[in-house]
């Protein structure tokens, strides 16, 4: 039910419960008026003078009979008939008041309620931004590259070694019957790309697995094994290196699964004589390879 038809209602109940009040003292009246007349008239007829309370009116009364002119039930019914139109007509006709204003004021409340959950939202939001830290940005750290090298690993008689320390798909195999048993036929190489000198060091990690079940044995890491200068676009080889050599932990019999990575570190020269170098722009790069060193005997003296 809207605002407009809740008004009109209200209206015509309120109209309603007027002309039945209004009906209801006109009926009391009539019937109060009606009743004197009665008496009047039978005490009239009877020659009888009427008693007055403390509240009527102390008047002369003749002693002579006298009937007041009677107007009648026609006269009031016309006179109720005449008020029920009156209130009618005030209902129906007159303009209906305060509903422009009672829609203003609820449009004002919607509007507040509007605005105040606006506020609240707006509020919130603030709130959560300045709960949050503010992340400082992070400077990008420009970190100066290196030199451009190359570096590859040979065995002297059968070729280059791959990158998964392989010639031609197979493990080198090496069978070494006198001597220290150490595989030395190997050479290093490193090409400087650049057209200024730079400075290498190598690092050398030797595994050693002496029962060829898989799992290594004996493990030595050499740090700065070789250190060698290169002249712009030149290359060094070295190829005085043995493997395994002595290592530090553990004890090489001469037989096992041997995997040797180089690690190779070059830097900038500093001045013309590579006394210096620029340790903060540095380039890496590695190569290994795998050799088998007499599996056979081992193999022969496990089972005899």
């Amino acid at each position: 039910m809207d605002i407009e038809e809740y008004l009109r209602q209200k209206r015509e109940l309120e109209a309603k419960k007027e002309m039945l009040e209004a009906k209801e003292k006109v009926v009391d009246h009539e019937k109060e008026r009606f009743k004197k007349e009665q008496r009047a008239k039978i005490y009239a007829e009877h020659g009888v003078t009427p008693k007055h309370t403390a509240s009527e009116h102390q008047e002369f009364e003749p002693h002579h009979t006298y009937r007041p002119p009677s107007s009648g039930p026609g006269m009031w019914n016309t006179l109720l008939l005449f008020l029920i139109l009156i209130l009618l007509v005030v209902t129906y006709l007159l303009p209906r008041f305060g509903e422009p204003q009672i829609r203003e004021l609820i449009q004002q409340e919607s509007e507040k309620n509007n605005v105040n959950t606006e506020e609240e939202e707006n509020n919130e939001i603030v709130e959560e931004v300045e709960k949050e830290p503010i992340e400082e940005e992070e400077e990008e750290l420009i970190v100066p590259q290196g030199p451009i090298f190359t570096m590859s690993v040979k065995d002297n008689e059968e070729g280059l070694f791959d990158d998964d320390g392989k010639i031609d798909g197979e493990i080198l195999v090496l069978n070494i019957q006198s001597g220290l048993k150490y595989y030395e036929d190997f050479t290093l190489t490193i090409s400087n790309k650049e057209t200024d000198p730079i400075v290498c060091k190598l690092d050398r990690k030797v595994e050693i697995d002496t029962d060829f079940d898989g799992t290594s044995d004996i493990e030595d890491n050499d740090v700065d094994r070789f250190k060698i200068e290169l002249d712009p676009k030149s290359s060094k080889s070295i190829n005085s290196d043995v493997v395994p050599g002595t290592v530090e932990r553990g004890i090489y019999e001469g037989t096992g699964y041997i995997r040797t990575t180089y690690e190779t570190r070059c830097y900038y020269c500093e001045d013309v004589d590579c006394n210096k170098i620029d340790e903060s722009a540095e380039s890496i790069e590695e190569a290994f390879f795998r050799v088998s060193i007499n599996k056979d005997a081992f193999l022969n003296n496990s089972t005899s």
